[in-house]
C-alpha cells in the first residue's frame, strides 16, 4: 500500500498533545500481556478439537478463522450497569466448512480435466472441479467455470449451491434448534445461547461459512510474494508455509457487482494466510496494541457500521509491514498513532486495499458521504486517542483481571505529567515521580484482589522501563518489595510473598523479599506465642 506517512519514532505528537512514552505506558497497562498469553490459542485448538460435531462428514472439513483463532479476539469484558453487571460479548467464532470433495484451480490448461462424477453419495451429488476465473471481475472475486470446453461457459450459481449447504446443515444438525440459526448472507449464525463453541470456558457465538478449497496461490495474489521478498516481518518460512496452504472460494459477490453477475461471483478468502501471519508473525507487544485499536473502534467506529474489525486488521497488517518489531515494544504509542494516520489517508482516498491483493479496494462501496462522516470521526480518535481508551474503561473491566480500577483517577497523574514531560524530557524525572508510583497503586490493587500474577505482571512492565534511566537502576525485587509495603493487611502480603517466592525459588536476586517473607512469618509466630501467653 502506498501512503505518504513515514514511520518515525518521537517523544511527543503535535496532532493529540500525547507524550508517546506516557501513551504507550497507559495503553499498557490497560490491556497486560497476560490476557493475551498465547497458551490460549493452544488451549482453543484443543477445546475446538475435541468438540468437532462434524469430524463424521467425510465431506466437510471445519476449519476455524477469524480473530477468535488468530488470538485476536477481544478479551472478555464485565460492563457494570444501573441494576448490576454483565459478561459482553465482543468476539465470535468464524468456521469454515470446507467441502473437500472440491477442487478449484487457477490453472487454464487444467479445464479441459474438469468433468462431473455421478452417483457418489456425498454433500451435493457430484464432485466439484472448476475453472477460477479472475478476468473481467472484480479483483479478489472470481467466476466458477465449470466447463470443459472451450465452447461454451457453466458458471457455477452461488445462490443455488448456498441454499443446498444451509438445506444440508440442517438436515445433518437436528439437535440444533433450526429456529434459532440465523441466516446472515454466506454464513449461518449460531447464538451464543446453542453454542458449544468455548473460548476461556464461556460459550461463542459462531458463524458457519460454506467454503471451497484451492491448494494454488492465486495470479491476482503474487505481488504479495513479491513484498515480503525482503521484508523480516514476515519471514521467508512463513511466507513458503502461506504460500503452500493456497486459499478458499467462499459465496460472496461484490457490494457492487451487477445483479445478473451476482449469482456467479464468488470471494478469494485468504482467512487461514491471516490466521497464520497473526499466529506466527505477530509479536505480543504487537497484538497487545491491536486489541486497544480494536476497543477504540468498539468505542467509536462500530456504531457507524462503514468500517468492520477486518478492515482495522487489514490497516493494522501494513502497518506491521512497515514497522521494525522491535518499536512496537520500545514505543507502542507512537505506533498506534501511526496507525491511524494511515487509516485516516485510507479512508480519505476513499481505498483500503487488500493485503494480499491491493488491486480490491475494501471500502470502494462507500458513498461520499459515507466517506465523510467516517474520515470526521476517524480524524477525532488521531485527536483524542487516550479519550476513547478511557472512556470505554469507565464502565468495563477485563474479566480475568477480576477487579474494576478507576483508571482515569489512577492514570491522572500520568497525564498531567505529559506537558512537564515535552518540556523538560527528564525520563528519570517521569519515571521515579510519576509512572513508578502509579505502578505501585495497580500493583496494591491487583495484590488486594488476589490477582498475583497481573501484580508481578505490572512490575515486571515498569521495570522494563526503569532499564532506560541514567541513574542507578532498580531491581525488579526491591519495587515488588515497594509496592507490597503499601499494604496494610498482613495476611495478604504473607500470602502474596508466598506466590512470589514459589514463583522466583531459584532466582538469587529476589532474596530480599525470601528475608522479607522469613521476618513476616516470625512476626506472626511471636503474636501467636504471646496469644498464647
Amino acid at each position: 500500500m502506498d501512503t505518504v506517512h513515514q514511520f518515525t519514532c518521537r517523544e511527543f505528537d503535535d496532532v493529540s498533545a500525547l507524550s508517546t512514552l506516557h501513551f504507550s505506558y497507559i495503553v499498557q497497562n490497560l490491556i497486560p500481556l497476560s490476557v493475551l498469553d498465547r497458551n490460549k490459542i493452544a488451549e482453543f485448538d484443543k477445546a475446538l478439537e475435541e468438540n468437532q460435531e462434524v469430524g463424521m462428514f467425510e465431506d466437510i472439513i471445519p476449519v476455524a478463522v477469524g480473530s477468535t483463532s488468530e488470538g485476536l479476539n477481544m478479551p472478555n469484558f464485565i460492563e457494570i450497569t444501573d441494576t448490576g453487571s454483565r459478561s459482553l460479548d465482543l468476539s465470535d467464532l468464524d468456521i469454515l466448512q470446507v467441502l473437500n470433495q472440491y477442487t478449484i484451480t487457477f490453472n487454464e490448461s487444467e479445464k479441459p480435466l474438469l468433468r462431473y462424477t455421478n452417483g457418489i453419495k456425498e454433500l451435493f451429488p457430484w464432485e466439484f472441479f472448476a475453472l477460477a476465473e479472475t478476468n473481467g471481475i472484480h479483483p479478489g472475486y472470481v467466476r466458477l467455470n465449470r466447463s470443459n470446453t472451450t465452447l461454451f461457459d457453466e458458471y457455477q450459481d452461488r445462490e443455488m449451491l448456498l441454499l443446498r449447504f444451509r438445506m444440508d446443515h440442517f438436515e445433518r444438525n437436528s439437535r440444533e434448534f433450526v429456529d434459532m440459526i440465523e441466516v446472515n448472507g454466506p454464513a449461518l449464525t449460531i447464538p451464543v445461547s446453542f453454542s458449544d463453541r468455548k473460548m476461556n470456558g464461556k460459550p461463542l457465538p459462531l458463524d458457519k461459512v460454506l467454503a471451497m478449497p484451492c491448494q494454488e496461490w492465486p495470479p491476482t495474489a503474487n505481488s504479495f510474494k513479491e513484498r515480503f521478498k525482503d521484508n523480516d516481518w514476515i519471514q521467508k518460512g512463513l511466507l513458503k508455509k502461506i504460500i503452500e496452504c493456497g486459499c478458499h472460494i467462499v459465496p460472496v459477490h461484490h457490494r457492487l457487482a451487477i445483479e445478473t453477475r451476482c449469482k456467479e461471483e464468488w470471494r478469494i478468502s485468504f482467512a487461514t494466510s491471516e490466521r497464520l501471519i497473526a499466529r506466527e508473525a505477530l509479536t505480543d507487544f504487537q497484538r497487545q496494541a491491536y486489541i486497544a485499536i480494536k476497543i477504540i473502534y468498539h468505542q467509536k467506529l462500530k456504531k457507524l457500521d462503514l468500517l468492520s474489525s477486518y478492515h482495522m486488521k487489514t490497516v493494522f497488517f501494513f502497518a506491521c509491514e512497515r514497522i521494525n518489531t522491535k518499536s512496537w515494544r520500545e514505543n507502542m504509542g507512537t505506533c498506534m498513532l501511526y496507525f491511524f494516520d494511515v487509516l485516516i489517508e485510507c479512508v480519505r482516498k476513499g481505498n483500503i486495499p487488500s493485503f494480499f491483493i491491493p488491486e480490491n479496494n475494501l471500502i470502494d462501496y462507500l458513498t461520499e458521504e459515507e466517506l465523510t462522516i467516517l474520515e470526521k470521526e476517524v480524524t477525532d480518535i488521531r485527536t483524542k486517542p487516550l479519550d476513547q481508551l478511557l472512556a470505554f474503561f469507565d464502565n468495563k473491566y477485563l474479566e480475568e483481571i477480576g477487579v474494576k480500577l478507576d483508571y482515569r483517577d489512577i492514570f491522572s497523574p500520568v497525564i498531567s505529567d505529559m506537558e512537564f514531560y515535552c518540556e523538560l524530557r527528564n525520563f528519570d524525572l517521569s519515571l521515579k515521580e510519576v509512572l513508578r508510583p502509579c505502578s505501585i497503586r495497580i500493583m496494591v490493587n491487583y495484590i488486594e484482589s488476589g490477582n498475583y500474577k497481573e501484580a508481578i505482571m505490572t512490575a515486571k512492565h515498569v521495570h522494563f522501563l526503569n532499564r532506560k534511566c541514567a541513574s542507578e537502576k532498580e531491581a525488579l525485587a526491591k519495587f515488588v518489595l515497594s509496592a507490597a509495603l503499601e499494604i496494610e493487611n498482613r495476611a495478604i502480603v504473607l500470602d502474596f510473598f508466598r506466590y512470589l517466592i514459589e514463583k522466583f525459588e531459584e532466582e538469587d536476586a529476589f532474596d530480599c523479599c525470601k528475608s522479607y517473607l522469613r521476618y513476616l512469618e516470625q512476626q506472626e509466630m511471636n503474636k501467636s506465642y504471646c496469644c498464647v501467653m
